[in-house]
């Protein structure tokens, strides 16, 4: 049996912790005793490389596997801005500029610059422009105040209500429906009659503090009384 190709297979996407490799191919695939050599023989042949670094949540040192193409995600910092990207993209509904990368990160605009450019074939990043940034933060604004009425019964889930039109905006309806599912946090408060109330500081940071959403209210016609000329 060919051992190498499934350790590989594991290994294709990103750096593993040996018993990551253990736990998924010890099982049902080989031994642990045929891994380690078959690590050993990968490692020799230089079709992988072999690491060590200290958990982040524990003392000692874990062992890594990678291919060499992946040498680069095992760099803490190269690490740190693959996930702030990967986090942030999701929620801006774009690519994140450098500075919302540091600030995310937690490291400086000229580290940010410096890592993110250097991994943008990695990571696919580009720098957005002011356009895309304009259009994505009134997107997201949207998105937001659709979700809470969603979360309050104002609109359902297919975007249908009696109050709000969402009627040709069924990806306006389908983003809100994942942001009430894994960002709640950023959902602003309603008053009764489903306006934004207040806006949380995370959404601002992301929206501005001038941001106002768009009306979308169904203008409601009266029916006029045909005898006295009333509605």
């Amino acid at each position: 049996m060919d051992y190498a190709k499934p350790v590989l297979d594991l290994l294709k996407d990103e750096p593993k912790r040996r018993q990551m490799l253990v736990n998924q191919l010890c099982s049902s695939v080989m031994t642990e005793k045929t891994l380690e050599k078959t690590l050993k023989e990968l490692t020799a042949e230089g079709k992988i490389l072999k690491n060590s670094k200290p958990p982040e949540s524990r003392g000692g040192w874990e062992t890594w596997y990678m291919l060499p193409g992946h040498r680069y995600l095992f760099d803490v910092d190269a690490a740190r801005i693959i996930r702030t990207i990967e986090r942030l993209k999701p929620l801006l509904l774009r690519m994140p500029t450098v500075d919302e990368i540091a600030v995310e990160a937690g490291i400086t605009p000229s580290e940010a610059e410096h890592l993110t450019y250097k991994l943008a074939a990695q990571t696919g990043w580009y720098n957005p422009t002011p356009e895309i940034i304009y259009g994505t933060r009134v997107k997201l604004g949207e998105v937001l105040v659709c979700a809470a009425r969603i979360r309050h019964n104002l609109v359902a889930e297919d975007g249908t209500s009696e109050k709000f039109d969402y009627s040709e905006d069924t990806g306006i309806v389908e983003e809100a429906k994942r942001f009430l599912k894994n960002y709640p946090q950023f959902l602003p408060k309603l008053t009764p009659d489903g306006e934004v109330d207040e806006w949380n500081q995370e959404a601002l940071r992301f929206l501005g503090d001038n941001y106002f959403p768009g009306d979308r209210n169904i203008p409601y016609f009266g029916v006029a009384d045909q005898n006295t000329g009333n509605s």
